[in-house]
């Protein structure tokens, strides 16, 4: 669905997911992972503006307790009751617009982010976005961009090695996707390496082929995907729900996304995941 019928439908939808809102989910803290792509200094392809990140940053600091992933990842697999409800920042691709950009505003404004790269394509560019009507070349940052990231705001893991749809690849290309990915930027960066990102989603995984991935995954905290929700628990540490930020978004649909007038789009993905998996014969 694009983004532009997402809002509109949004807006249709605010009535009931302000009663929704209201009625459930009370006594849950909020567990948020933002996703973003991209920063630029004007509206570009899979990019929000250097101005728009700093207002959201402002926003979110007032709103939720800003932590890292691995925070984040070890406060749901605590026992003990948190009061707070908390958000953490990830990049997906690692392009070199997030050293020149991102990187600055979380040093300015005391945020952590961890930004997901995808071994087989460090120094190249976004091949995988070719073809789509807003393309924009980016640059992906280097080994020796990724080195020089400063530790104390930025976690690097990984997306995988051809940022491909993993479930098209057999077994052994999925091992070599999750693990040797890991291996590679443990090697050239000189860090762990704790948490994994599926490329695409979210109708190109199952929950079938997450189970599937698990002795792959084992050597990793954590793994998010691109399914939508506000929401994470223990069960879902490989799992991880993220809320997608996108080039046109405003301040207004920033807010509107982590106050939940978002949360029908969970529902539509299981729905299409249902269709997309299910045989014709059992769906009747």
């Amino acid at each position: 669905m694009k983004h532009k019928i997402t809002k509109i439908v949004t807006h249709l939808l605010k009535p009931i997911a302000a009663l929704t809102n209201h009625q459930s989910n009370k006594e849950l803290k909020e567990r948020i992972i933002l996703m973003y792509h991209g920063i630029s200094k004007k509206p570009q392809f899979n990019c929000v503006t250097e101005s728009l990140f700093i207002d959201q940053i402002c926003w979110l600091k007032e709103k939720y307790s800003v932590v890292s992933l691995f925070d984040l990842v070890e406060s749901i697999k605590s026992t003990e009751k948190h009061e707070s409800n908390l958000a953490s920042i990830t990049f997906d691709d690692g392009y070199v617009n997030f050293a020149e950009f991102a990187v600055p505003i979380l040093e300015k404004y005391g945020c952590h982010a961890t930004v997901f790269v995808p071994t087989g394509k460090v120094g190249y560019f976004n091949d995988w976005d070719e073809g789509h009507n807003s393309f924009h070349k980016m640059q992906i940052m280097s080994y020796d961009q990724l080195r020089q990231l400063p530790k104390e705001f930025v976690e690097i893991g990984s997306h995988g090695i051809s940022h491909k749809p993993l479930f098209r690849l057999p077994p052994n290309e999925n091992f070599r996707e999750i693990v040797n990915s890991r291996l590679e930027i443990e090697q050239k960066v000189g860090q762990p390496v704790r948490f994994f990102a599926f490329p695409f989603g979210p109708f190109e995984y199952n929950l079938n082929f997450y189970r599937n991935c698990m002795e792959f995954l084992a050597s990793y905290h954590a793994a998010c995907t691109g399914w939508w929700g506000r929401f994470n628990s223990l069960k879902d540490l490989y799992t991880l729900r993220r809320i997608g930020m996108w080039e046109s978004d405003s301040c207004k649909d920033f807010i509107d996304k982590l106050e939940g007038k978002y949360d029908w789009l969970a529902v539509k993905e299981k729905i299409g995941r249902f269709y997309r998996f299910t045989p014709s014969l059992l769906r009747g």
